[in-house]
């Protein structure tokens, strides 16, 4: 028995080796893989009592269960801390969903992208009321021509029927003033009620009917703009776009530390020429601290990739007084980072092993599983 606890208690401290140890554990097994996980960035990674956890771990056990590898895990803060790690020969292979951008190829190799991945804002609600809501519907252009257009060709189609008929003059229409009789018979043209009355020959009835379609037509305009306006402002609006950004940033924005998030909002700022927005970007580390933020009111936005946006939304006290608020259309891809002396071999079977489960669909079972965490 005192021997299976000395194995045990020796396991869970390979689990949780510092860089300085697992230097030793290495020169000792030189088989032995050294595997980075970064903390705190769920739902793609995570290390909780000597254990790790997501997609991206799975993933990677995925991997080396295929190949028949030994590896132990070393927790990392940040995904730029894995970078530096892989950088200098820390760690063998770093995993999470670490962004492949420019500056960090400068520093590091990565294997072939797993997925692709956005920016999301997690932000407070806000309840719009009907006057915004009317005023972007009368701003769209093809909203007003349509109108325009179906009340030119009812005022035109009503003039030839008065002139082929020499009036309105069926007893719902007259009105006893020949200007009241015509607009009444024109709004009937307009709103579609009673137009058969306005002429029973074969001519005025050529006239209705096309004056129908039109009108058809135009009223499919009228409610598909309007539909499309009003789903548009429950959608994610465009971070990209400068003004929601700086609209954004005057109520702070917390980031995940170290992270693509961090540098890119920061690099955005920058463009802006206005230094003291930096002051609202708020680098916070860990879930618990980023929802305290945004619950407490401290920021009035937290950013970070997509998934890890959608699974924090899931994590704070009301859920229902918060929604994806904005995000970039643009996708980054996101793969392992390969330690600066990991073997070739070993990288191409990484991802040769990558691209053979995103071709059977198992990469993306994986990642299903972990959207709600």
């Amino acid at each position: 028995m005192g021997h299976l606890r000395h194995l045990a208690v020796v396991s869970l401290g390979i689990l949780a080796l510092t860089p300085t140890t697992a230097q030793q554990v290495r020169a000792a097994d030189p088989q032995l893989l050294r595997v980075g996980v970064v903390q705190n960035a769920m739902p793609c990674s995570a290390i909780a009592n000597g254990q790790a956890t997501g997609s991206a771990v799975d993933i990677w056990q995925a991997i080396a269960q295929q190949q028949g590898w030994r590896y132990s895990l070393q927790p990392i803060p940040t995904p730029n801390a894995a970078i530096e790690a892989a950088a200098v020969g820390q760690v063998d292979v770093a995993i999470s969903c670490l962004n492949i951008i420019a500056e960090r190829l400068e520093k590091a190799d990565f294997s072939v992208p797993y997925q692709e991945d956005s920016l999301a804002f997690l932000s407070r609600k806000t309840n719009e009321g009907i006057i915004p809501l009317l005023q972007r519907i009368g701003n769209e252009r093809i909203l007003k021509d349509s109108i325009l257009l179906l009340f030119a060709i009812t005022v035109i189609a009503a003039l030839a029927l008065w002139l082929i008929g020499g009036g309105f003059e069926h007893k719902d229409i007259e009105s006893g003033c020949k200007r009241s009789t015509f607009f009444k018979g024109w709004m009937m043209l307009v709103m579609g009620s009673g137009i058969y009355k306005m002429g029973p020959n074969p001519p005025a009835i050529a006239i209705i009917t096309l004056v129908n379609i039109c009108r058809l037509v135009a009223t499919s305009v009228f409610v598909g703009t309007t539909a499309t306006v009003v789903l548009k402002s429950t959608l994610p609006s465009d971070i990209s776009q400068q003004d929601s950004l700086i609209t954004a940033l005057r109520d702070g924005i917390g980031v995940d530390l170290g992270t693509i998030s961090e540098l890119w909002l920061t690099e955005q700022v920058r463009k802006f020429n206005q230094p003291e927005l930096l002051a609202k970007i708020r680098p916070i580390s860990g879930d618990k601290a980023l929802i305290k933020a945004l619950e407490h009111g401290t920021v009035g936005s937290i950013m970070a990739d997509s998934a890890r946006v959608h699974s924090l939304s899931g994590k704070v006290e009301n859920p229902g007084r918060f929604q994806i608020s904005a995000k970039t259309y643009n996708q980054t891809p996101q793969s392992f980072v390969f330690g600066k002396t990991l073997s070739k071999i070993k990288r191409d079977q990484i991802n040769k092993q990558i691209s053979r489960m995103r071709f059977e669909g198992l990469i993306e079972t994986i990642l299903k599983r972990w959207e709600n965490s």
